[in-house]
């Protein structure tokens, strides 16, 4: 049985063979039916986004494909063309999906902090623990697939300067109280998004151990933003 989302009143049409005995023949007749498996239209979608997003967290966004998401959820790829209508659009919209929530999460745990240092001692903490190494490994493959999908590109561009724009307002406020001396926070912000980005690269092939790259980044704050240890 294979289920196909209708494009009135948001009805999951199930094709099914009917048999003809009288005429020896089979044919094929589409009946709307209201089973339990029938999904509104923001339903279906949320359903194959979140299984798009969650192989490309375990096998990569090459991975990502609309077979692949149909076989998995048990629906046939023209009901997730419907809402896709290519790998590469369902790749960009999984990507922007996890890198959003994954700043989010970033956001959230440094909300929770005290103080400008403490903030970016959490961010360090937070992007160079193994638990974020498939959220490294998912942007590594942005920046490549990103060179033949455009739109792909645009996202990693856009989420970028998301969290550019994050770690500046940390910056900001750590130079404003007195914790930190930038002489231009957008400049630092910058800097330090992009020692992330390369020890994010290092431990996805585990060139570095994690305590050895959160070492690094640490003694990369203390210089970037002058911040006195003297304490």
């Amino acid at each position: 049985m294979l289920l196909v989302d209708g494009y009135i009143n948001s009805v999951d049409v199930v094709f099914n063979k009917i048999c003809n005995p009288s005429r020896g023949r089979t044919k094929v007749v589409a009946s709307a039916t209201r089973d339990a498996r029938r999904k509104l239209p923001a339903e279906r979608h949320d359903e194959l986004l979140r299984r798009a997003v969650e192989i490309s967290r375990t096998d990569g966004l090459g991975a990502v494909t609309l077979r692949k998401v149909a076989a998995d959820l048990g629906v046939t790829p023209g009901l997730v063309s419907h809402y896709f209508s290519s790998a590469e659009q369902l790749i960009t919209a999984a990507f922007r999906t996890a890198a959003a929530e994954d700043l989010e999460a970033a956001r959230a745990l440094m909300a929770d902090q005290p103080t400008p240092t403490a903030k970016i001692n959490a961010l360090m903490d937070y992007t160079l623990d193994e638990s974020s190494m498939d959220v490294s490994a998912l942007w590594l493959e942005a920046w490549n697939l990103g060179r033949s999908n455009p739109a792909l590109a645009a996202e990693a561009n856009a989420l970028t300067e998301q969290w550019l724009s994050c770690i500046a307002e940390v910056v900001r406020a750590g130079t404003a109280g007195g914790e930190f001396h930038a002489g231009d926070v957008d400049v630092a912000a910058r800097r330090l998004l992009t020692m992330i980005d390369g020890l994010g690269a290092q431990m996805v092939v585990r060139a570095v151990a994690p305590a050895e790259l959160k070492h690094i980044a640490r003694s990369y704050v203390i210089s970037e933003l002058h911040l006195d240890v003297s304490g």
